[in-house]
């Protein structure tokens, strides 16, 4: 038998081993981050700067519609920070509603920390000339848009549409793009899939959020609109720590982070102008002043 001293010694070692991994390498603590794709191009500069500001946190970065990574949530999926383009996603999907076999709620509150808007994307160097929605009616002009039944996307760029026909004094046109766009059969069309239409030339533009047209303004134009027909007043991203988190302690930590004026800075300069001060609702945690 291991005399007492040399069992408490290899029981330390242990524990170190588990803690710091092999080599004596320190693992690093993960948060995986579930957020809308309009939020793409803006997570990927808050993830560089909070991981840059906090050694030994990764960030694990999910994209996607805001409403099926819901859905992933509530039956049971792993997901520490919850970022969607509608804080109505928290309010109507997961607040207070139980996590699948786990015995736990979805969410229990949110903050509300950004806007965004929705604008036409045309190919580099704008060569058809599109200065408008009814620049998009011109013939030829092939127009690219989202299509998912759950994608929020979807009723806010009908929505935009039809405000921007209507101020341009063509109201008609608006249901001849929605039903004239080009896309697979059949296939939702997202908000990646319309910008890569664009970038690749199998649309001529497209409709998406201004913060997605910011992360690929290296291969598109951007044509922006008025606040009284860009959807502004309608659109806020929200974040939360939901219940099926693992990492709750920096999970919060980087919601904090997210209502700090550093990343107002980034999440203005990436196209999603900042909420300030932050709405909240429910048990916020105090961390997230």
């Amino acid at each position: 038998m291991l005399p007492k001293c040399l069992k408490q010694a290899t029981g330390a070692l242990l524990l170190l081993a588990a803690i710091t991994g092999p080599a004596g390498v320190a693992l690093a603590a993960e948060v995986a981050v579930f957020h809308a794709d309009s939020l793409a191009g803006p997570m990927r500069e808050l993830k560089k700067t909070f991981e840059a500001t906090r050694p030994g946190i990764t960030i694990n970065l999910v994209s996607g519609v805001s409403r099926q990574l819901a859905e992933r949530i509530l039956k049971g999926e792993t997901c520490d920070v919850f970022a969607p383009s509608s804080p109505a996603v928290i309010d109507e999907d997961l607040m207070n509603k139980p996590v699948a076999g786990a015995g736990k709620e979805a969410a229990t509150w949110y903050v509300v920390l950004s806007a965004n808007e929705m604008v036409i994307i045309t190919a580099k160097g704008n060569p058809r000339g599109i200065r408008g929605v009814s620049d998009l009616g011109q013939p030829g002009v092939r127009f690219a848009r989202v299509t998912g039944e759950k994608d929020l996307a979807t009723g806010r760029t009908i929505n935009f549409l039809k405000r921007a026909a209507a101020v341009e004094g063509n109201p008609d046109l608006a249901q001849k793009l929605i039903d004239g766009a080009v896309g697979e059969p059949g296939k939702p069309t997202t908000v990646p899939d319309t910008v890569n239409a664009v970038r690749q030339g199998r649309a001529d533009a497209g409709v998406v959020y201004y913060s997605a047209a910011v992360a690929a303004r290296n291969d598109v134009e951007i044509v922006r609109f008025p606040d009284n027909v860009n959807m502004s007043e309608a659109i806020r991203n929200a974040a939360t720590v939901t219940g099926t988190a693992r990492n709750v302690a920096d999970a919060t930590a980087f919601v904090a982070f997210l209502l700090t004026p550093e990343a107002q800075k980034i999440l203005l300069e990436t196209g999603q102008p900042p909420v300030v001060p932050a709405i909240r609702k429910g048990a916020v945690p105090p961390e997230i002043k």
